[in-house]
C-alpha cells in the first residue's frame, strides 16, 4: 500500500518536479507517483479553498489580495513560478484528473464518484472565468493612479492643505520665513458591488465546465463597465457628497462652434503649469466626433513657416481619447492626468459564492466585490464646457498659478 505523503511532502515534491516540467507542452516526468500527491491535494483542498478567500477580505492583519487561483497554487504547492497561469492551471487539473472539457458542473457538485473536495474547487473555477472578463478592456486604469487596500468601507483620506512658505528677501541676521504643511481628512466611502446568475439544472448537467466559463466570462464584462461607471462619475463628481471635490470647468472661446483647438490647448497649457499633463481626454460620442475632425488632429497641412518655437512649458504630444457614456452630457470634454487624478480603494477582492434551489432546480453563482474611487488632486482633471463662454469665466482658484508666479516673494 502506498504511503500517503504529507503536504510538506507533496509540496517539496510538486515543486522539484514541476521544476523540471515543461507545463506548455504536458512532458511528463516518471519519478513522482501522481497518486499520492492527488491524495494530499484532495484532502488539503478544502481548507486551501477556505484560506484563498479569506486574503481575498482585508481585516487588520493583512489587507485585501486578489490573488488568482493558479498564484495560489504556485505558493501553496509550489508549482512552477516560470509557467504562466492557464499551464499552471491546466498541469493542476491534469494532477487531480479534472478535465474542464469533459466534466460539468452537475458532476462536480452531485455525483458520488468525485471526492467532496471537488465542491469547494468549483467557486474558483467559476471565478477564473469570470477573471478573463474583468480584463477585457475596462477603462477606469487609464483613470487612476494605481490601487491600495483598506479595511473598512469608510475611509479617512489625507486631504493635503497648501503651505504658506512663500519665498522672502532675507536681511543680514533675519530669520527665514516658514510656512506650513497640514493635513485636513475627509472621508471616503465605497460600495458592495455584485452580480449574480441562475444556473438550471440542465446547464449544469449537459454543458462542459469549459463552455459555461465562456458565458462566465461576461459577468467579469458587466462587473468592469460597473466600475467605469463609477469611475467617471467620482472623475465629474468628486468623492464628497457636498460636491467639494467636483470637476472644475471652463468655457470655449466660441459657443456656436463648440471646441477648437484654441479651447484644448489653453487648457493643456494651465495643467501643464501646475505640473499636471494630461494622458486622457474623455467625452461622450458628440463631442469626440467634433475633436477628432479637428485639423490639428487629423493631421494639418498648413502653409510652410520660417520660424520655429520651441515650446518649453510641455503639452501633450498623444492623447488616448476614450469615450463613454457616463460622462452624461454632450457640451462636456474631461481632461485628465491619470497619473495624479484619483485612487482605486479595495476593501474586498472578486469573491464568488453559491447556494442551491432544490425546489427550482437551479444554483445560483454570485459575485462580488468592495470597492471604490477617492480623488487624489483635485487640479488633475479640468472639464471644458462646449456650452459656456470661455470669456469671464476663468479657471478654477485652486488653478490659479499666475497669481504666484507674478508675486512669488513676501
Amino acid at each position: 500500500m502506498n504511503k500517503t505523503m504529507t503536504l510538506s511532502e507533496v509540496k517539496k515534491s510538486v515543486r522539484e518536479t514541476f521544476a523540471k516540467k515543461d507545463l506548455t507542452n504536458g512532458e511528463k516526468v516518471a519519478t513522482l507517483r501522481k497518486s499520492d500527491v492527488k491524495k494530499s491535494i484532495l484532502v488539503d483542498l478544502p481548507s486551501a479553498m477556505q484560506i484563498l478567500d479569506s486574503l481575498r477580505i482585508a481585516n487588520d492583519e493583512h489587507p485585501a489580495s486578489d490573488i488568482d487561483l493558479s498564484a495560489f497554487l504556485r505558493e501553496r504547492y509550489g508549482f512552477s513560478a516560470e509557467a504562466d497561469d492557464k499551464a499552471v492551471l491546466n498541469s493542476f487539473y491534469d494532477l487531480i484528473d479534472l478535465k474542464p472539457f469533459k466534466r460539468n458542473l452537475h458532476g462536480l457538485m452531485t455525483f458520488p464518484e468525485f471526492p467532496e473536495s471537488y465542491r469547494w474547487l468549483v467557486p474558483e473555477l467559476i471565478r477564473e472565468a469570470i477573471r478573463l472578463g474583468l480584463r477585457r478592456t475596462p477603462i477606469y486604469p487609464s483613470l487612476i493612479y494605481g490601487e491600495t487596500s483598506v479595511s473598512q468601507t469608510t475611509i479617512k483620506m489625507p486631504s493635503i492643505n497648501l503651505s504658506d512658505a512663500t519665498p522672502a528677501k532675507i536681511g543680514e541676521a533675519v530669520s527665514i520665513p516658514v510656512g506650513s504643511i497640514s493635513y485636513g481628512q475627509k472621508d471616503v466611502t465605497i460600495d458592495k458591488y455584485g452580480t449574480g446568475v441562475e444556473i438550471t439544472d440542465e446547464v449544469a448537467q449537459y454543458v462542459s465546465l469549459d463552455v459555461i466559463g465562456l458565458y462566465l466570462q461576461d459577468v467579469g464584462v458587466r462587473m468592469n463597465m460597473a466600475l467605469d461607471t463609477k469611475a467617471v462619475d467620482t472623475l465629474i463628481n468628486g468623492d464628497q457628497a457636498d460636491g467639494s471635490e467636483a470637476l472644475g470647468i471652463i468655457g470655449v472661446d466660441n459657443v456656436g462652434n463648440r471646441f477648437e483647438y484654441i479651447d484644448i490647448l489653453r487648457a493643456w497649457m494651465r495643467l501643464s503649469q501646475l505640473n499636471k499633463l494630461p494622458t486622457v481626454m474623455l467625452s461622450t460620442e458628440v463631442p469626440a466626433l467634433e475633436i477628432l475632425q479637428l485639423e490639428e488632429f487629423k493631421g494639418f497641412a498648413g502653409e510652410t513657416t520660417t520660424q520655429t518655437i520651441d515650446l518649453k512649458t510641455p503639452i501633450p504630444r498623444s492623447q488616448n481619447y476614450i469615450i463613454h457614456g457616463a460622462v452624461n452630457d454632450d457640451d462636456l470634454l474631461l481632461l485628465v492626468d491619470g497619473n495624479s487624478a484619483m485612487l482605486k480603494l479595495n476593501a474586498t477582492a472578486l469573491r464568488v459564492e453559491m447556494d442551491r434551489s432544490v425546489q427550482r432546480q437551479l444554483s445560483g453563482v454570485y459575485v462580488s466585490m468592495t470597492t471604490g474611487f477617492t480623488t487624489v488632486f483635485r487640479d488633475a482633471r479640468l472639464g471644458i464646457d462646449a456650452g459656456l463662454a470661455w470669456s469671464g469665466n476663468k479657471f478654477p482658484s485652486y488653478m490659479d498659478v499666475a497669481t504666484f508666479q507674478k508675486n512669488p516673494f513676501k
